[in-house]
């Protein structure tokens, strides 16, 4: 997807950029990442779903790796952690709200 600079794209493209900024002040997320994959030089918030008992993200890293995990609620245990690339995840996509999304954080990754 071509970015245009749409009112939209403005919006989300600060809502990403906040994500960023919640995820960095999480400790045990912080800590879960430089421990899992590294060097960590940018992370966004693709999705957040809060649950009863856990909280459920979708993160891109470093604009080329889609990683999800669970966040309990009770002990900060993180579980169920999956990745992916870009390219297939970018083939999963049907709404296009999640392509732009996709590509606001690309933009951002690679700036």
């Amino acid at each position: 997807m071509k970015l245009i600079g749409s009112r939209t794209e403005a919006i989300r493209r600060v809502q990403l950029l906040n994500s960023e900024s919640l995820i960095n002040e999480n400790p045990i997320i912080v800590n879960f990442l430089n421990k899992q994959y590294g060097n960590i030089r940018s992370v966004y918030a693709l999705a957040h779903t809060p649950e009863q008992g856990v909280d459920i993200y979708r993160l891109i890293i470093n604009g080329n790796l889609i990683i999800g995990f669970e966040l309990s609620h009770i002990d900060n245990q993180i579980s169920e952690i999956f990745d992916m690339s870009v390219e297939y995840y970018s083939k999963q996509l049907n709404s296009k709200s999640d392509k732009l999304d996709l590509a606001i954080v690309l933009d951002l990754a690679n700036n």
